[in-house]
Formats: C-alpha cells, structure tokens, sequence
C-alpha cells in the first residue's frame, strides 16, 4: 500500500504513515451475503454498530450474548513535534545556563589578564 501523501510504500494493517504521519485511509468494500458468512473480520452493520465472526460460547458451553465491543483511542505524539520540543529545550539550555556560565568565566579571565597586566 502506498501513502498517498509521500507516496512510500506502508505496510497495510498500520493507519499513519511512518515517513510524513499522515493518517491513511481504509478502503471498504459491501460484501455479498456468501462473502459476509465467511468474512474473518469485524463488520459494520448498516446502522453503525459493529459485528465480529469470533464465537460468542461462554465458557461454560451456554450461547451467551457477543463480548463488549470497545473503541480505543490513540493519542500519540508524532517524532517531528517531539523533535521540535527537544531542539527548543536545547536552545533554552544554551541560553539559560550555558549562556551564564560562559559571561562568568569571560568575566573571571578579563580580570586575571587585567591584573596580570597591571603588575607585570
């Protein structure tokens, strides 16, 4: 499968491209009723709710009524906003403590090549 922002080849079971996070769309397709019944996957009923070809047995042997069906949401942080973060913390640490330091020890040799001068 190719991602149709970047055009890189993604595997097909992920849903953001790696390369450019770009968030790839599944393609669906209407099964006919022979198609349906043999169909390992979950399916989505005409009224939105979703169905599964997994078993519904309890584990005593009763039919009991299918598993919960549960919807996760992923939020994630994508490595070029992390990246950015990264690279401004390092801007900021320059800054704020290096930056410091550095006028320290300029202003400690300015004064020991200042004293120098002045007895030698």
């Amino acid at each position: 499968m190719k991602c149709d922002f970047c055009g890189r080849e993604v595997e097909e079971r992920i849903t953001e491209c790696p390369y450019c996070h770009y968030q790839l769309k599944k393609d669906t397709q209407v099964l006919s009723p022979d198609e349906r019944d043999t169909f390992e996957g979950i399916t989505i009923e005409e009224d939105g709710s979703t169905s599964s070809s997994e078993r519904t047995d309890r584990d005593d042997g009763r039919q009991g009524s299918p598993q919960p069906q549960f919807k996760v949401k992923t939020v994630s942080i994508s490595s070029g906003i992390l990246m950015t973060l990264l690279i401004i913390g390092g801007i900021l640490a320059l800054f704020f403590f290096l930056l410091p330091a550095f006028l320290v020890f300029a202003a400690v040799g300015a004064v020991v090549v200042f004293l120098l001068r002045l007895f030698i």
